[in-house]
């Protein structure tokens, strides 16, 4: 347990905060302002300095956090929870380990939603409302997370090669989550209103009969009560598509932005990048799960070598093996960003989408600059510089 700790550590811990200070570094250096005006450039830079000091605090909670459960915590968790039915103590178990994770993480991600995200004019939601959100994500994840617990430690328990009906399974739910979201599990936290804009739903819809792409509605999200950044989405699948605009992206961009944006969004669903998408992380998935499959038994030395403490030790190195996946996943999405761009502005035009890319910059007071090693492990779209550049967009 020991070898394993030092592992995460020195692969995941050490690497993070290393990748933190050098974008830290980066914003320091880069003081001249572009795109921003002079004080948005300033809050942008202190609101990203402020996130990378924040990930290296998260960073060595999540190490503190790994090292207690692989050495203590999952003992103590075996020794706690007694059941006649071992089946439905494994499940028990489970469940448990995920319910304290998520109380312990609680306090930084409220800290970073209601302190700094608020401090900075960014979420607007409030301590009700914050609290509704997580008694519901709360509930959900001991529903559905029990669920899915109990077909793997069936598959476990039953079945020799159990990793690969383990990865099968999981990989289904990632389709069925895809699918049922935006019409069952965004509606438990947003309200969706039909768009009654008549010539916005009509350009809308030209503009998809452009692509062949057939949606169930096109609906205004409230995220304005929760946040103040401005988005949009395509989302779904099969006849559960729907376009779903920001209430707070209608108030900031003309109808030819709008269009723009979702010239681009219409772009993903033209070169098939969700399919693509699913493939990449149907990858990681059978990655994790051979990995979790074939642990050698020297790791339960201390520990049971039960289907519980196998969940738990998957789900304790999904972030390190995800964070070695990222720059293959953040890879490709910047190439795909990219060709979403070209595809956006010919859809509609380059001037649009480019002032609408600059706008969403301005309103979400992103900072222009990424040292390049931070844009290789996590930005999932090019630096905006970069697509300006590449629409040939004169931003000044």
């Amino acid at each position: 347990m020991i070898i394993l700790s030092a592992i995460f550590i020195f692969f995941y811990t050490i690497p993070i905060c290393i990748i933190a200070m050098l974008q830290i570094g980066h914003i320091k250096t880069n003081n001249k302002a572009v795109i921003l005006n002079e004080k948005d450039f300033i809050t942008a830079r202190n609101y990203a300095l402020i996130n990378q000091y924040f990930s290296i605090v998260e960073a060595i909670f999540s190490g503190v956090l790994f090292i207690f459960w692989i050495n203590l915590g999952l003992i103590l968790l075996n020794k706690i929870v007694v059941f006649n039915n071992i089946f439905t103590a494994q499940i028990v178990i489970v469940v448990t380990f995920l319910a304290i994770n998520t109380i312990l993480n609680l306090p930084l991600e409220s800290y970073k939603t209601l302190i700094i995200d608020k401090s900075f004019g960014f979420s607007k939601i409030n301590i009700k409302l914050y609290i509704i959100d997580f008694i519901k994500s709360f509930a959900m994840l001991i529903i559905f997370g029990g669920l899915i617990c109990a077909g793997l430690i069936y598959l476990i328990d039953n079945i020799l090669n159990w990793w690969i009906y383990g990865f099968i399974l999981m990989l289904f739910i990632v389709l069925l989550a895809n699918l049922i979201y935006p019409t069952i599990i965004a509606p438990l936290f947003n309200k969706f209103t039909p768009l009654n804009d008549e010539e916005l739903k009509n350009s809308i819809a030209n503009l998809m009969n452009k692509v062949g792409f057939k949606a169930n509605g096109i609906f205004i999200m409230d995220a304005s009560k929760r946040d103040g950044r401005l988005n949009a989405y395509f989302g779904g699948l099969g006849k559960s598509k729907r376009v779903v605009l920001f209430d707070t992206l209608l108030s900031k961009v003309s109808h030819n932005e709008l269009l723009a944006i979702l010239g681009h969004e219409l772009a993903h669903f033209k070169h098939k990048d969700l399919i693509k998408n699913i493939f990449i992380i149907g990858f990681v998935l059978f990655v994790l799960f051979f990995i979790a499959g074939n642990l050698p038994k020297a790791l339960f030395e201390n520990i049971p070598n039960n289907a519980s403490m196998k969940i738990c030790i998957l789900i304790l190195i999904s972030s390190l093996i995800s964070f070695y996946f990222m720059p293959l996943i953040n890879y490709f999405s910047r190439k795909a960003e990219y060709k979403a761009d070209e595809f956006g502005s010919n859809l509609t035009n380059k001037t649009d989408l480019g002032n609408a890319l600059v706008k969403l910059i301005n309103e979400n007071k992103a900072f222009p600059y990424s040292h390049k090693v931070f844009t290789f492990f996590y930005m999932s779209h090019p630096p905006l510089l970069d697509r300006l550049k590449a629409l040939n967009f004169n931003y000044k």
